[in-house]
Formats: C-alpha cells, sequence, structure tokens
C-alpha cells in the first residue's frame, strides 16, 4: 500500500539534480511560509556575496530585500498567502537586491511557488541584470543617435528645394547629432582644393576656406573614399596640422560626400578636445553623410520628389497598419554588410513572442535572439537566398526569449528586391510553436511511459482488434507487437473469466458505462494460462472509440490464496518472496503477519507492522468507512474477495495509490477467520492518466487558438484588400491622366509610367488576395448566367492577337468569375510562356472544354502536383517572374464554384495546354 524505496537510478537523479542546482549559473533562494530563507545556492553567494551559513534560517527580508521595498514584498506575499492570486508570482520583475557590503545588485527576479511536506515554499530565481541594464544603456545612446540622424536627414530634406540652405542645414544638423562636436562643415571639390562651402559652431566664420586635398584627413577621405577620423590633429601625420590649429579642431570626424558615384566633398565635425570621436561616430557620420548628399544631389528636382514621398508615405502607412496589426510576429532584417541581419523594425507581435521590446529588438540581430547552434544555418541560408536569388524559405527555429528560456518558432523568411532583383531587405514571419511542440513532446513521454510500464497494457478497437500493446504485454504473451497487431485479442489469448461473467456482459458495460473491471484467464504464446486483473476503459477523441485495457498478472497471488489452504509452508514461501504486497490481518483490524513488500509500501520494517492495528494511521477515514461496509459483505458471503483502490500514507507522510485486493479466511465450519490482503502501488497508473487528461485537455486549447487565429488572420485581409483598393483606385485613375499628358519619352513621363505599372501590380495582388479570402471563407456566389464564349474572349483579348478557333458555344458560368478566370490564365502564359498562342473551344454531350495553348517551356514534372495549390510557385521561375503563387488557386477555386474545373496537360509540340471546363447552357 505504498511506493517502493527510492532506486539507485532515482537516487542518481536527485544527485544530479542536487548538481544542478549547486553548480547553476542563476541564483536559486528558497523560503518558507514565514519568509525564513531554506536554500542558498553558489550562484546566489556569487550574486549578492552571501554564504550560504550566514543567511539560511534567517528572514529573506533582512538579507536580500532593500529597505524601502519591505513592507511592499512583506505585503504582497501575505496577500498572496491569503487570497492565492499572485501579483508578480511567475512573473519575471527587475529590483534592486542588497550585497553583503551593503551595494545594491540590479537583478531579475522570478518566484514560484510549491509545496513540500504539506507546507508552502517559494523559490526564487536571480539573474544579475547589471550587465544587461549597462548595454541596454549604451544600445539606447547609438539609437538616440541614430534617431537624431534620421531627424537631421529628414530636415535637411525639408530644405532640399535651395541648395545653399541645404548645405546650411547639413552643417548645422551635423552639430546638433554629434553631442562631442563644437563645430562642422561641408567642404566641396573645387579641383585639387576642398572647399568650406558652409559651417556650423565654431566652423560657421570659416566659410569660404579653402584646403589642399593632399595633406589633410578631409582629402584622405575623398581619395580613399571612406569615413575616417583623427583623434589628435596635433600629432596625427595625415593631418594638416596648421589649418587644424587655425580651426581649433584638436579631433575630428570626416566622411565622403557623394553625388551619384562620384565623391563631390565632405562632411566634417570637429571638437577642441582630443579624442572627441569613436568608431561609433564614424559610421553614424557616414550614414548622416550618405542621406545628406542623397538630399543635396536631388535638389533639382525637389517638386518630383515630395510628391514621390507622399505617395511613399501614404504607401508605408498601409505597410505599417498592416505590419502593426498583424497577429504573426513580422521584423525587417537589414541586408546591408555592415549590419547583416539586424532588426530595423518589428511589429508588437514579434515583441510578444519574444519578450523584448521593440527598441531592443532593433538592436538586435538573428545572431543574438537564435539559439548559438541556428545562427550560423541562419545566415548561410539568408546569403544564399540573396545571392541565388531565392525568395522565400520556411523552417523551425529556435529563440531565446528574454525570460531566459527557450522557445520554438515556425519561420518564414522572404527576400524583398528592388527592380532590378537587387535584395532590399528580409522580411521575417514567425508564430509561436513552443506549446504545440511541448504537447507532442509529453505525447511521446507519455508513449515512452506507457511503453515502460510492466503492466500489459492493450490498445483494442470495441471489437476485440488489437491496434498496439506494449512490451510488457509482449513479455507477459510471448507474442511480439507485429504478431499480435490486427488479431482479434479474445482469440488471440483464447480469453476466459476467472470469476462470474461472460465476453457478452463485458461488451455491454464497456458500451453503457466506458468501463469494465475483472479477472481474466489468458494463453500465452508457449501454452501457459495466465491470471490477470483487468481495468478496461473506453477513450474515444476524434475518431471511432478504443479501449485501453491494462492487464496486471495476478496468477502468483491466485496461486498463493489456493497454496494457503493446501500447503501453510508453500503459502508462507510465496507470501514472503512475493514482489506484491501482501498482509494477514485478523478481524479486529491486528495484522498477523505481512511481506516485506507490504512492508516497502508503507515504509516500515514488518517487525514494526505485526501485532499492531494501524488502518487509522495509514488510511484516509473515507477508505476506512468503505473497507468496513466491504467487510462486512464478505462476512454476508455476498462474494469471497473485493478489490478497491485506496490511497495510503507511507511514513514519510505522502500519499500512495494503491490496489488492494482483499480475501475472506474461513475455516472447517464456514466461519471468518482472518483476511488476507494483497496490494499493488497503482501510482505509476494512475500518475499516467492524469497526465493523459491533462495533454488531451492542452491540445484541444491549442485547437481552439490555432482556428480563432486562422479566422482573425482572414478577416485581416479581408478588410486590408477593400482598404487598399479604394486609394490604389485613385493612383491608378491619376496615374493614367498624367500618362495622357506627359510624353512617355521625358523623365516625368517614364516616372509615371513606373507608378501606374507598379499600382496595376499592386491592383493585381489586391484582387487575388481578396478573392483568396472570398474563397477560405467560403463567401463565393457563382450566379450563373447564359455566356457566349467567343464573345466574353472578345472583352479579354482586346485584339486580334490570339487566334480563337472552333464553334462558339454557350455555357453557364457567372460572368465576373469567367472573366477573372480568362485574365489570370492569359497573364499566367504572358508570364511564364511568352503569351498565349491559340485559344481552342470544342464540346461534347456533357461539357463545354475551352483550351489556351502556349510554346513556353512548360509545367516542371515535379511541379505539376502542386500547380493548382496556394502560394506554390516553381522553384525554376521564383527568381525571375514575379508572382504571389495565387493566380491558379483562384482560378481553379471560382470554376469549381460554377460547377466546372481547370486542369493542365503538357502540349506535345512544347509549351502547355489549360483547360476550362463548363456547363453547356442548353436550349432556351
Amino acid at each position: 500500500m505504498a511506493q517502493n524505496a527510492i532506486s539507485a537510478d532515482e537516487r542518481a537523479e536527485l544527485e544530479r539534480l542536487r548538481q544542478v542546482i549547486a553548480t547553476g549559473p542563476t541564483g536559486l533562494v528558497s523560503i518558507d511560509e514565514a519568509g525564513l530563507i531554506t536554500v542558498w545556492n553558489p550562484a546566489a553567494t556569487r550574486l549578492l556575496g552571501w554564504e550560504a551559513g550566514e543567511v539560511v534560517g534567517k528572514p529573506l527580508t533582512e538579507t536580500l530585500i532593500p529597505a524601502e521595498l519591505r513592507d511592499a514584498h512583506t505585503a504582497g506575499m501575505a496577500r498572496y498567502m491569503s487570497t492565492g492570486r499572485p501579483a508578480v508570482i511567475g512573473h519575471p520583475v527587475s529590483l534592486p537586491a542588497l550585497h553583503r557590503d551593503g551595494s545594491r545588485v540590479e537583478i531579475e527576479l522570478t518566484i514560484w511557488p510549491s509545496w513540500v511536506q504539506g507546507q508552502r515554499h517559494f523559490y526564487a530565481f536571480l539573474r544579475d541584470t547589471s550587465e544587461q541594464r549597462a548595454a541596454a544603456e549604451r544600445a539606447a545612446r547609438r539609437t538616440d543617435a541614430l534617431l537624431s540622424t534620421i531627424e537631421a536627414q529628414r530636415t535637411v530634406t525639408l530644405a532640399a528645394h535651395d541648395r545653399k540652405l541645404a548645405l546650411r542645414v547639413v552643417a548645422e544638423q551635423a552639430v546638433t547629432v554629434f553631442p562631442a562636436a563644437d563645430g562642422a562643415a561641408v567642404e566641396l571639390l573645387r579641383g585639387d582644393e576642398l572647399v568650406y562651402t558652409s559651417g556650423a559652431g565654431t566652423m560657421i566664420e570659416y566659410a569660404g576656406y579653402r584646403l589642399p586635398v593632399g595633406g589633410s584627413v578631409s582629402g584622405l577621405a575623398v581619395l580613399d573614399r571612406k569615413a575616417t577620423r583623427s583623434g589628435d590633429t596635433r600629432v596625427d601625420p595625415r593631418a594638416d596640422r596648421d589649418a587644424c590649429r587655425r580651426l581649433n579642431a584638436r579631433s575630428l570626424c570626416v566622411a565622403p560626400l557623394y553625388y551619384g558615384d562620384h565623391v563631390i566633398g565632405v562632411l566634417k565635425v570637429t571638437s577642441a578636445k582630443r579624442d572627441a570621436f569613436d568608431d561609433d561616430d564614424v559610421h553614424q557620420l557616414e550614414l548622416l553623410a550618405t542621406g545628406l548628399a542623397s538630399a543635396l544631389m536631388h535638389a533639382d528636382d525637389y517638386a518630383r520628389r515630395v510628391r514621390a514621398l507622399k505617395a511613399l508615405e501614404a504607401s508605408e502607412t498601409r505597410f505599417r497598419l498592416t505590419f502593426e496589426n498583424s497577429p504573426l510576429g513580422l521584423a525587417l532584417s537589414s541586408v546591408d554588410p555592415a549590419i547583416f541581419g539586424r532588426y530595423l523594425q518589428v511589429n508588437p507581435a514579434m515583441t510578444a513572442i519574444t519578450g523584448y521590446t521593440a527598441e531592443e529588438l532593433t538592436r538586435m540581430s538573428f545572431r543574438d535572439l537564435q539559439h548559438p547552434d541556428d545562427g550560423p544555418v541562419t545566415e548561410t541560408s539568408l546569403r544564399r537566398m540573396i545571392d541565388e536569388g531565392i525568395d522565400t524559405i520556411r523552417t523551425e527555429k529556435r529563440y531565446r526569449h528574454k525570460d531566459g528560456r527557450t522557445i520554438w518558432v515556425d519561420v518564414r523568411i522572404a527576400v524583398v528586391r528592388e527592380s532590378g532583383g537587387l535584395a532590399s531587405y528580409v522580411v521575417v514571419q514567425a508564430e509561436d510553436v513552443t506549446a504545440q511542440r511541448a504537447a507532442d513532446a509529453r505525447l511521446r513521454q507519455q508513449a515512452k511511459l506507457l511503453e515502460t510500464i510492466p503492466a500489459a497494457i492493450i490498445v483494442r478497437d470495441m471489437d476485440g482488434t488489437i491496434e498496439w500493446w506494449n512490451s510488457g504485454a509482449a513479455k507477459l504473451y510471448g507474442w511480439s507487437l507485429d504478431a499480435a497487431r490486427g488479431k482479434p485479442t479474445h482469440r488471440l489469448l483464447g480469453t476466459t473469466f476467472a470469476g462470474e461473467g461472460s465476453l457478452a456482459e463485458q461488451s455491454a458495460a464497456l458500451a453503457a458505462d466506458g468501463r469494465w473491471e475483472g479477472q481474466l484467464q489468458h494463453l500465452t504464446a508457449t501454452g501457459r494460462t495466465v491470471t490477470v486483473l483487468s481495468r478496461q476503459v473506453v477513450h474515444q477523441s476524434d475518431g471511432p472509440p478504443h479501449v485501453l485495457e491494462i492487464n496486471t498478472d495476478i496468477t502468483a497471488a491466485r496461486a498463493a490464496e489456493q497454496a494457503l489452504a493446501l500447503n501453510e509452508q508453500r503459502f508462507r514461501a510465496q507470501f514472503t518472496h512475493s514482489a506484491a504486497g501482501q498482509a494477514i490481518r485478523a478481524l479486529d483490524g491486528t495484522l498477523i503477519a505481512v511481506n516485506k513488500a507490504f512492508a516497502r509500501m508503507l515504509g516500515r520494517r514488518p517487525e514494526d507492522l505485526v501485532g499492531r492495528v494501524v488502518e487509522e494511521e495509514v488510511m484516509t477515514p473515507e477508505d476506512r468507512r468503505a473497507a468496513h461496509q466491504q467487510i462486512a459483505a464478505l462476512f454476508a458471503g455476498e462474494f469471497d474477495s473485493y478489490t478497491q483502490e485506496i490511497q495510503v500514507r507511507h511514513a514519510d507522510g505522502r500519499l500512495v495509490d494503491i490496489e488492494s485486493t482483499v480475501s475472506l479466511v474461513r475455516d472447517a465450519d464456514g466461519r471468518p477467520k482472518h483476511l488476507i490482503l494483497v496490494c499493488t502501488d497503482t501510482s505509476a497508473r494512475r500518475a499516467a492518466e492524469r497526465a493523459r487528461d491533462q495533454a488531451a485537455a492542452t491540445l484541444a486549447e491549442r485547437n481552439a487558438e490555432l482556428e480563432t487565429a486562422n479566422a482573425l488572420k482572414l478577416d485581416i485581409i479581408g478588410m486590408l484588400g477593400h482598404e487598399i483598393s479604394n486609394p490604389l483606385s485613385a493612383i491608378l485613375g491619376y496615374s493614367d491622366l498624367l500618362a495622357d499628358d506627359l510624353p512617355p519619352d521625358t523623365p516625368h513621363g517614364r516616372s509615371i509610367a513606373i507608378i501606374n505599372r507598379h499600382a496595376q501590380r499592386l491592383d493585381d495582388i489586391v484582387r487575388e488576395m481578396i478573392a483568396m479570402v472570398s474563397i477560405d471563407t467560403g463567401n463565393i456566389q457563382a450566379v450563373r448566367q447564359r455566356l457566349s464564349v467567343r464573345h466574353e474572349l472578345e472583352q479579354v483579348l482586346e485584339g486580334p492577337g490570339v487566334p480563337v478557333v472552333g464553334d462558339d458555344a454557350e455555357i453557364l458560368f457567372h460572368p465576373g468569375h469567367l472573366q477573372q478566370i480568362l485574365v489570370n490564365l492569359l497573364s499566367n502564359a504572358d508570364k511564364y510562356a511568352g503569351g498565349a498562342t491559340r485559344i481552342r473551344i470544342h464540346s461534347d454531350a456533357r461539357r463545354v472544354y475551352l483550351r489556351l495553348e502556349d510554346n513556353g517551356p512548360g509545367v516542371p514534372d515535379d511541379f505539376c502536383p502542386r500547380l493548382f495549390d496556394r502560394l506554390a510557385r516553381a522553384d525554376r521561375d521564383a527568381r525571375t517572374v514575379r508572382g504571389t503563387g495565387l493566380g491558379l488557386y483562384i482560378v481553379r477555386s471560382l470554376a469549381r464554384a460554377n460547377n466546372g474545373d481547370v486542369h493542365h496537360e503538357p502540349n506535345p509540340a512544347g509549351g502547355s495546354f489549360f483547360i476550362l471546363e463548363a456547363d453547356p447552357a442548353g436550349p432556351e
């Protein structure tokens, strides 16, 4: 009636756990309900200076909590103890902690409650965040500098309509951006000299000053075409010392200004102090110079850029709304070699997944966020995508959450390219799948646990066909899983019922109550008959019901009972050495004899139990009352034995689940003599059942969350598609009007043509997305009409370019759906096959067929099965042809909504046939 003594493996596992706590890098502190420290590991000593012997047994508030926080800590603990509702328990909290030397250490504290031997304990995990905070402050300073650079670029852009004003604003903004700078100048090349064209701060009075290119730091930046700095111009051999002394420039930082590919001058910041600038300032000045040079380069066409910027701002606003409101984590990542992989922008969902703020993530790259083992693989994949023109990949990666734990994410990576194919940035889409993977791992662990249970566990369907059994069943019955699978259990094992009952009664009980329990006799592969205690329950999830059958071999126990009646000596031998717990109980409750297994269940010695009444010590009141009633039934002769699942208290205070079979022994006159108890520890089985139920509930909850998330995704995509359509229609309309007024061979005409082409592309994507959402949500309404196939083709072809052969036919089809199908098929032929070569109309008694032919490269064989799948694109075309992979998916969906279909056939002469099937209209 208790758990066996701890095994060597369990002792080893406890020792490993102790070593992990002792050697782990995270501080671990435990307190009891009174707030006294009970555990203090070496990591906590390294963090706060206190040795365990100095703090164990002392109040936590006097050791770790600063004085001003103690009242709040005490009140919070009291509130949790009285209400059970946590405020900060289970969540990381940053706060100062007291060091032994009296100083304060910034730590991250996470508290977890636990019950130990009936008492509440609290465990606190401590992590030093001083370096992290310092790093965050450094990163914040860099971010502030970068934001200042962006603001400077914006300010100069506003002044770009006036070149002279723009130059002056460049110098003024440079002083503003760099706190260490007291002067700044724009020096433009005039032959072999650099002329101070504009200045600010201490350099404002030197406008017009000339400096030779050779023998100066500014000239070196021009010649080397890269930014540089000088920490002390008085000793730097590259510097023009006389000029620097005249300008009071003790240290300086210089970056070249470009006009296209040509260096036109430099942007310089100076300071009267030595070593005023570092490498970060060099990089920042280079970024500022790049942006400012671009502003100067475009000063002559300011009006055109303003219009473009307004259009870009509207586009960015739409993108920002989509980006920020996406339920999936989104991030834009840099492809610049200098900051390759750094996150440029992240949405709120990404911060929720990782635990980092947006400011923190934009100072990080995938190398900082991903598990160290995944980072090199990701970098290799990204560079291959950029170099080889691969647009998208999908994989699962491990991220390091801000709280230190590892999470699994489903990552989709897409490279965004310019019109020339050059990579601009990378879009990263992340979905947290940690819970899903954990659920899968728990299911595998449960399966492994069932495999290791010594009892025979069988999974069968309701008619008895074996689907699976564990190694315990294979050992008991002598048949392997492969041999037993698919066989009727009752026929394979020759099932007979040891007591009352029948197969029909068992099946009726399973159908009515969902469970059955009793003793069975089975025949093994060697011909041996075994008696088992069988417990069977019906389990049903998404599919048909199954029966989980747990059979415990009680052959030895039954033999022992029979041997007791025949030979006391043989019974004693079996009794003493039985692996099952057994006891002989007098009618007054006194234990006459117990075996070692029984004593081990209670954590006692046999000699400590014999002669004593221990039921009140080890059994719960409810179990004692139930046992009392069952024993009365034994006395009355209602049955010879009963089996009861109860909990008993071990000597160490814990409760142990057992299954106890109690039999009544009578004397020669039939009067009750004593009771025989046979007990089996069922703790492992009960734990497995609880774990199984918890896993099933978790999976159900996850499925519901995924369904909700998918519905939200479709709603958002549909909403965005409709919101984008209206401003996009305006762009297309105005660009068409402007195109009519501007010759196509002028710069403005070409710009309008580019805007119109990209707007048309975006309009196609929006229409495809709206169509996809309608398809996925089942909102397609196909109101079919009588349509002439040739007439509908004339509406789409807009000219005689593609020949149409065959007699005209009338079909039943939704006009808009047919137009969209024809446009998509013709567009598909233009993009991938050089255009359609012929359209053929023919029909039979059942269907009308419209076949679109081309002489292109055809569809790759390995891609044919996925040709009409959503978002599917062949690797051969993904690098050279732009597209969403939705066109053919929408074509087939619309066709099927109209009781038609679309399929592909290879053209024997080379190329492809895309064939649309439709119902004939029939006679009117």
